[in-house]
């Protein structure tokens, strides 16, 4: 059967997070018409890659002004404490959310900056559309994309803001 996550035989199930520690992905939501998640990437299984490529320091989320560093995805007011999670991947996720499509700047995915988030984007949405035997004739259209966290070995849950608006 299907892996939810490229890494998933090596990292665990679903690749959630381990325990005492955090994760923070991004997930196409409801690609294939069944509610189902498919995983695009996530936080801070990224960040040994970007370090190898030295590029960190451009493509991360900041915490506290400084780019998320691994330690960060261990660290717990209240450990394990799902609400902490959230707000946590809340705060990098949300940094995120406006990038904008049709950039060419350098991203986890794209380490170079030499393609669009778009383009890589639907190029990977293409991928787990033919895989899963759909029509992608018309391309991708309104997809939406979904931040989820996964907390001490949890489910993945939709990440939420406390703050209404």
């Amino acid at each position: 059967s299907a892996r939810f996550c490229p890494r998933e035989r090596r990292q665990g199930f679903e690749c959630r997070a381990k325990a005492d520690k955090f994760k923070c992905g991004i997930f196409f939501e409801n690609l294939l018409g069944g509610r189902e998640l498919k995983w695009i990437g996530a936080l801070p299984d990224a960040i040994a890659r970007a370090e190898r490529s030295n590029v960190q320091d451009e493509i991360f989320p900041k915490v506290n002004g400084q780019p998320v560093q691994k330690s960060y995805f261990g660290q717990w007011s209240r450990k394990c404490d799902p609400t902490e999670a959230n707000a946590k991947c809340y705060l990098l996720m949300s940094q995120l959310a406006d990038d904008k499509l049709d950039s060419c700047k350098k991203t986890v995915g794209n380490l170079d900056g030499d393609d669009t988030i778009g383009n890589q984007l639907c190029d990977q949405a293409r991928r787990f559309l033919q895989q899963g035997k759909k029509d992608i004739s018309r391309g991708v259209r309104n997809q939406n994309l979904a931040f989820y966290s996964s907390t001490c070995q949890g489910n993945w849950t939709a990440v939420t803001s406390s703050q209404r608006g």
